[in-house]
């Protein structure tokens, strides 16, 4: 009797030592970028919330650029599970799979709800998680990022012919679209910009919205900054785990993971929304003039994107499936809004 009683009371003991996470699991999470606004703080949010639901028992070692891969070997590492998950950006993926741009940002595609909204209820997880599954990996969206800037330019952009012979750092769809109108599209790191804009390497850079491009000195060495992001109206930071060790979860953990993003969906959103102003006045009182593209300028870089769309989807099928799932939810959600703008 008096084992069966000490048995019992090391059972329960052993149950409250793993419902405390006291045996928690820890995982790897490499990022993609550096310690930036808005992305990083979104990060630590939702590592914390995750151990957090989990009582302990799933808990990310969260790690910044470099610190363990590379960000452009991050997919790689994961899905080969030397590394269990990743804090990336989807258009990373692209030379793998050319319709993983599509879950980084569509160009001249709707706004951040619309956005969110086609991933989660008009078919688009289904088509993201298909495109990965032959890589080991499951994908989520793990932050919602609003419309970046158009980007900075050393000289005025008046008529599309002023794009013709620039030596712009942009990549992606965005590149593909710019390199319709004659630009030089080039990819670059965050760190080299600044440098190569003032010794003339470049002539105009896109990166992200005010409060990060302000990082980086821009507006130091290009006085014009144009607007709207047309190449990125909306974007996902996304998390992606790898699939052995995704299934290897309980399902109150994997549960816990996709409210913790889905968190992190509005925190970012939220954040970022109402800080970009100040930002704007900093940049005015250093001389930046601060203004929207000219309308021909626009209709000719969507004609441009209307020819690549058109172009990937001829080459490849996946894409072709993604960009027709977004556009059937973007028509019917777009004349919603028109119907309810007050405008």
């Amino acid at each position: 009797m008096k084992n069966t009683i000490l048995a019992a009371t090391a059972t329960a003991t052993l149950a409250a030592f793993l419902a405390t996470g006291a045996f928690a699991d820890s995982f790897t999470m490499q990022s993609a970028f550096g310690g930036l606004p808005v992305l990083d703080p979104t990060a630590k949010r939702f590592v914390q919330n995750v151990s957090t639901l989990t009582d302990g028992a799933v808990d990310f070692n969260y790690m910044l650029a470099g610190e363990l891969s590379p960000p452009f070997e991050i997919f790689d590492n994961v899905s080969a599970g030397a590394i269990d998950a990743g804090w990336s950006f989807a258009a990373y993926a692209a030379g793998k799979e050319p319709a993983a741009a599509l879950f980084g940002s569509v160009p001249f595609g709707g706004d951040p709800l619309s956005y969110i909204s086609w991933l989660n209820f008009g078919g688009g997880q289904a088509l993201w998680e298909e495109i990965y599954e032959p890589y080991n990996l499951v994908p989520m969206a793990c932050g919602v990022i609003i419309s970046e800037a158009g980007g900075w330019y050393t000289k005025e952009i008046n008529t599309p012919e002023d794009l013709q012979g620039l030596n712009i750092r942009i990549g992606g769809l965005g590149g593909a679209i710019l390199s319709k109108l004659g630009a030089n599209a080039m990819s670059l790191p965050a760190g080299e910009i600044s440098t190569s804009l003032e010794t003339g390497r470049l002539d105009a850079t896109e990166l992200s919205f005010p409060l990060v491009d302000k990082l980086l000195g821009f507006d130091k060495v290009a006085k014009n900054y144009y607007f709207p992001g047309w190449h990125q109206p909306a974007g996902f930071i996304e998390f992606y785990m790898n699939k052995g060790k995704w299934d290897g979860l309980t399902d109150s953990q994997r549960t816990a993971i996709k409210v913790s993003c889905a968190d992190a969906n509005l925190y970012a959103m939220g954040v970022a929304s109402g800080a970009q102003s100040p930002i704007l006045d900093d940049f005015r009182a250093n001389g930046v003039d601060v203004k929207r593209f000219p309308d021909s300028v626009l209709a000719a870089l969507r004609s441009a994107a209307d020819e690549v769309y058109a172009e990937e989807s001829a080459k490849d099928e996946m894409f072709k499936r993604v960009i027709e799932s977004y556009r059937a939810y973007a028509a019917d959600y777009s004349e919603y809004q028109a119907l309810s703008d007050l405008n």
